[in-house]
């Protein structure tokens, strides 16, 4: 009996690990989150050179001119500053699209692929595995994964 409790327990331990990676997507967010780095670290040199050319402009605008224009120079800049913070989270949302989609589009055929192992392992050669017909790449694997559990199938009838 514990035997029978272990293997249905061992079983049943790709089929968590796979609900946990679909749920947690680490694999999925490393690379969007390895590019909002980058381009953070180079939106941070933008900056430094942006402040360093049009701070100083800026400043010496508001140094020079009549106190009652400061309030309109400092007025003008707003909607400047409130486009480029809609544009950085625009591009932010738009690499973690981006990279996730086409990730997923990589990561996707690998889970179908690993199932249908999962399934000749437990057994069951009649599971075949389909990938999206656009997956050129993975389509020979499961074209000879499917073309091995039918002999399998077919040796196991015998």
């Amino acid at each position: 009996m514990a035997l029978v409790a272990s293997i249905r327990q061992r079983l049943a331990e790709p089929e968590r690990r796979r609900t946990i990676r679909m749920i947690r997507p680490g694999v999925q967010l490393k690379l969007p989150i390895i590019l909002l780095g980058v381009s953070f670290v180079f939106a941070l040199m933008l900056g430094f050179n942006s402040y360093a050319a049009y701070g100083k402009l800026l400043h010496g605008t508001l140094a020079t001119a009549p106190a009652p224009f400061a309030q309109d120079i400092i007025g003008q800049t707003q909607p400047f500053l409130k486009a480029t913070g809609a544009l950085l989270g625009g591009y932010v949302l738009t690499v973690l699209g981006v990279t996730i989609g086409y990730l997923h589009r990589v990561v996707g055929p690998i889970v179908a692929i690993e199932r249908h192992l999962r399934a000749l392992q437990r057994g069951d050669y009649a599971a075949r595995v389909t990938v999206r017909s656009t997956d050129s790449l993975y389509a020979e694997v499961a074209d000879q994964l499917n073309e091995l559990a039918s002999r399998l199938e077919t040796s196991r009838a015998r």
